[in-house]
């Protein structure tokens, strides 16, 4: 294969589970020579925003030998930027209680926080049929290890996989993480995740990350979101970014996680945190610890 620039991209579709609309399901091929069968996979969820770095951060990396080279397949919607938001809002959050849903206020508003609660379909759907139509479409990545990737509500979503399914991905990147959503009531899987992993012949791995500012309150928002300043503020106070990650990784490792690391990436903020959660928590999952 000749080596190139650019990532590679093929793009298809399929069904939602809901019945209503589709995902745009984004691929790109490793960008040099590699093995013939047995390549990992890096699945990444909201992959309108979020594909394109990590199939640029593959390529680079695994072209000078970084870690070994991996497909990465993005799911997406190709939808409005303002549909996006609560597309992603129905698809990767488990469901929110009315009182919960309030206290957001105007944010959950504008990410349509009344439509969530639809994790467990999607990831049923990654599982039961997108898994099965990447290694028919790429035959080359059967056998291969899989691995997730989400950040923000894709964070909250990989932290609900880990707990519910824990043998649906090889390694669970959860990158800044939205565990304030509903009250923090994701942490209430604890005890059955225990329970799970025990039963498991083989551990996942699990990488987890935030930025180290992402405590910092902000001094404006962004047009057209429809939050004041002091709606953010308030959220960023009752989110504990930071704090949640860390508590949420030594949760796991009590629960009994052994392959599981914790990143504060230190001059990072919620946006910036993304590309270096993709870099670092792909180099652990591949068993690259440095």
């Amino acid at each position: 294969m000749q080596f190139s620039v650019r990532a590679s991209l093929e793009q298809f579709t399929l069904a939602h589970p809901s019945g209503e609309g589709q995902f745009r399901i984004s691929v790109a091929a490793p960008a040099v020579g590699t093995p013939a069968t047995e390549l990992p996979v890096l699945y990444v969820v909201d992959g309108d925003v979020l594909f394109g770095m990590a199939a640029e951060i593959a390529r680079a990396v695994s072209s000078v030998a970084g870690f070994p080279a991996h497909y990465v397949v993005g799911i997406g919607y190709d939808a409005a930027y303002a549909d996006f938001l609560k597309l992603r809002t129905a698809d990767l959050t488990p469901p929110i209680g009315a009182e919960a849903l309030e206290e957001l206020g105007a944010l959950g508003t504008a990410i349509g926080g009344e439509r969530g609660g639809g994790a467990d379909d999607f990831l049923a759907f990654l599982i039961e049929t997108l898994q099965p139509e990447i290694a028919a479409r790429y035959p080359q990545t059967a056998g291969g290890a899989r691995v997730l990737f989400g950040h923000s509500l894709g964070g909250l979503f990989t932290a609900h996989a880990l707990l519910t399914r824990p043998d649906s991905f090889a390694s669970f990147i959860i990158g800044s993480p939205s565990l304030w959503w509903d009250g923090f009531s994701i942490l209430q899987k604890l005890p059955a995740f225990k329970e799970r992993l025990a039963a498991l012949s083989r551990q996942p791995r699990v990488f987890v990350d935030v930025g180290a500012r992402e405590q910092d309150l902000p001094t404006s928002v962004p047009e057209g979101l429809g939050v004041t300043l002091e709606e953010a503020q308030a959220q960023i106070r009752a989110a504990r970014m930071v704090d949640s990650a860390k508590e949420f990784a030594d949760a796991l490792h009590a629960a009994g996680v052994t392959e599981l690391r914790h990143v504060a990436f230190a001059e990072d903020d919620h946006v910036s945190a993304a590309p270096a959660g993709i870099l670092h928590g792909m180099r652990f999952a591949l068993g690259r610890e440095r």
